[in-house]
């Protein structure tokens, strides 16, 4: 029998595999997972960007060398809470943009800030006309799904790059699978489910693309690439891991939902114990890359 990692492989061929059947528990961790990764990156824009856009002082309108306001683009949205908590701190004259291939999880229209609007687009399609070239900085996170068993972000990329202006910057923020770990406040602490959910994370090393992000990206065209890896803070690691055990338990059901219940109920049952080694003082830690990039003049 196979790894617990290579189930990954039933989901093959299957799209992307999580929000299959509680689309308000799945939005409920992503607006979590937002805070969380605000609190352990320090920042929704990384400061090469925020630094290259917006000039020092507070309130300033953005660098440009026209008139135009500031075109943001965020694509795999979401609920949205990346943009509605980005465009407080952006001129008011920034027009804001959210593309994903399922709007169903983002507010109303007449509730989004003014300047913010949600468009339908699934990555993999050709960029539509009116947004070639239309942003001068795009951000998309968690894409790890998406790329799927591909392994290869580059068609992804490639989607991006058009999306920017010359001199535009791209952000991506992922998931590094390769160097997570389980930790513990006691050493003698027992962690089976732990090490198991962590085995599930790395797939058999399908997703350790996710590191070198940085390599695609500068492959594809992009200057003054670089990519920061951020751990969890030790207080952020029970918050972390419970959103970890979310994530895999939308996993067991989007089996299920696949006709693989054995599966799907093993995973069930693997989220509860590792919960409980949560309780008695250990969580899996899995860090984030976020990588940048500038689509040369």
């Amino acid at each position: 029998m196979g790894s617990v990692g290579s189930d990954w492989k039933l989901t093959n061929g299957a799209g992307y595999i999580l929000d299959r059947d509680r689309s308000h528990a799945a939005a409920s961790r992503l607006n979590l997972q937002f805070y969380l990764w605000k609190d352990a990156l320090g920042f929704n824009i990384h400061p090469t960007i925020s630094h290259s856009l917006l000039p020092p002082h507070s309130g300033a309108e953005p660098v440009s060398s026209n008139t135009s306001p500031l075109a943001v683009c965020e694509v795999a949205s979401g609920t949205g809470i990346w943009l509605i908590d980005v465009s407080r701190s952006l001129p008011s004259s920034t027009i804001l943009t959210g593309l994903d291939y399922n709007l169903s999880q983002s507010p109303p229209s007449e509730w989004l800030p003014r300047n913010i609007s949600m468009r339908h687009w699934n990555v993999f399609e050709p960029v539509p006309a009116d947004l070639m070239g239309k942003f001068d900085y795009v951000h998309t996170r968690l894409l790890v799904l998406v790329v799927g068993e591909s392994k290869d972000p580059g068609p992804i990329i490639r989607n991006l790059w058009k999306l920017l202006k010359p001199g535009g910057w791209l952000q991506w923020d992922e998931l590094d699978t390769v160097n997570m770990s389980v930790q513990k406040v006691d050493p003698g602490i027992k962690t089976p489910a732990l090490d198991e959910l962590r085995a599930w994370s790395w797939a058999d090393g399908r997703l350790d693309w996710s590191v070198k992000l940085p390599e695609f990206m500068e492959q594809e065209g992009f200057v003054d690439v670089k990519g920061d890896l951020f751990g969890d803070p030790p207080e952020l690691a029970r918050a972390f891991t419970e959103q970890h055990l979310l994530t895999a338990e939308e996993f067991a059901e989007g089996l299920i939902k696949l006709g693989k219940r054995e599966a799907g109920e093993k995973y069930f049952d693997m989220v509860q114990k590792a919960h409980q080694e949560a309780i008695e003082g250990a969580a899996l830690c899995v860090p984030r890359i976020v990588c940048v990039g500038r689509k040369p003049v």
